[in-house]
């Protein structure tokens, strides 16, 4: 092995034990030079590739799959963060509820989502905030918000 590989230990093998990488995925790919097909591999620090920001050369416009549920993205980043809701999920602690998330902050948005008696008696902070506008109960995210507040805009009333 070169010295300027990296082996992949703890936490990522782990991953690699719990979710295996389908060899093909890296055979002929330019991300991975050097990489033999296995699924025990080395990967090249990225600053010392040309291509470092780039994806991998691939006729797949997504190329990045999830071998636990099958949804494929575009960047290693976004499978990467999607593996969190496979092995760092929050379960939902209603009974037979299989909701949840990768993060507290889906969990919470679960639970006013779902099970909005249950996150109002555990004083469960909500993820969404209200509007705002008089007689209105709508709550968002903040980029669902904007929009939602857009529309009161062709309202006859106006913001206080």
């Amino acid at each position: 092995m070169a010295s300027d590989d990296m082996t992949y230990t703890g936490y990522d093998q782990l991953i690699e034990q719990a979710y295996p990488v389908d060899p093909t995925l890296y055979e002929n790919n330019s991300f991975y030079t050097g990489a033999e097909a296995s699924t025990s591999y080395t990967q090249p620090y990225p600053q010392q590739l040309d291509n470092a920001n780039d994806a991998p050369t691939s006729s797949d416009p997504n190329p990045f799959k999830c071998y636990t549920c099958g949804k494929s993205y575009k960047r290693q980043c976004d499978l990467d963060k999607h593996m969190n809701n496979h092995t760092k999920r929050r379960k939902c602690p209603i009974k037979d509820c299989d909701g949840g998330g990768a993060e507290t902050k889906d969990l919470h948005r679960h639970l006013w989502a779902k099970h909005s008696d249950y996150a109002r008696e555990k004083n469960i902070p909500r993820v969404e905030q209200p509007c705002g506008w008089p007689g209105c109960d709508y709550h968002g995210r903040t980029d669902n918000l904007k929009r939602h507040r857009d529309n009161h805009n062709h309202w006859p009333m106006q913001w206080s």
